[in-house]
């Protein structure tokens, strides 16, 4: 049986700070549909690649009816908690028509805090593909250390040491569940080597084109870093 498009979307998540937005953009130049995405910062120059209204329409707002910080960093879902999809599919599906997806290409949604409800979105979307965007733990504690909007949390180690293994520990849960799962570590390829990107890209059946992501990825921005 052949799958819709629209029925296996790619979410993009892992730990904040390791590069999820730097893999949506590049998904996005190799032909994944994003929609309208939030606004770049001075530290994400590039821009975050996460759609605006999903965001704030869907994960916020559940996130703060399960009681929960909807930045999805101070109090989180517990690792046990029971998820129903509910209506969130045709949410989902209202909100990026409503913004012009027409169903003719793959559309990606990327958000740090899908980590913390994918068991909602899995069921909704049982023939996703997932993207998990890898950082070693010291450093993702470095970057949250250096950046205004992470470090506003806490400046401890020990702090964002405890908040990786929580957000570590449902990924882990993500991969055992039999989901469709990639995985793609962001230091090689700001260093230069663009083979495991190639081959998430030809993977999701998008289409690399190495000029157009060399273009786009840039080293000086690395997390906020200046050249």
């Amino acid at each position: 049986m052949t799958i819709k498009l629209s029925d296996s979307p790619i979410f993009i998540l892992g730990l904040p700070r390791s590069g999820t937005s730097m893999i949506a953009g590049a998904l996005k130049k190799s032909g994944a549909w994003t929609g309208t995405t939030i606004l770049a910062t001075p530290q994400n120059p590039k821009g975050f690649f996460e759609h605006a209204h999903i965001r704030e329409q869907l994960i916020k707002k559940t996130l703060v009816s399960l009681g929960c910080d909807p930045l999805g960093v101070r109090s989180l879902p517990l690792e046990t908690a029971e998820f129903s999809e509910g209506s969130l599919r045709n949410q989902v599906f209202k909100i990026i028509q409503q913004d012009g997806y027409r169903g003719d290409r793959p559309w990606l949604y990327k958000d740090a805090k899908l980590t913390l409800l994918w068991p909602m979105f899995s069921k909704a979307f049982p023939n996703a593909r997932w993207v998990y965007v890898k950082r070693d733990t010291d450093s993702f504690i470095d970057s949250c250390l250096r950046t205004p909007f992470m470090n506003q949390h806490s400046t401890e180690r020990a702090y964002w040491a405890e908040f990786a293994n929580s957000y570590l520990a449902r990924i882990n849960a993500l991969q055992a569940s039999g989901a469709n799962c990639f995985s793609i570590a962001t230091p090689n390829i700001i260093a230069g080597d663009f083979s495991a990107l190639k081959q998430l890209i030809e993977e999701l059946e998008l289409s690399y084109s190495e000029k157009k992501l060399r273009k786009f990825i840039a080293p000086e921005h690395w997390h906020g870093e200046k050249a």
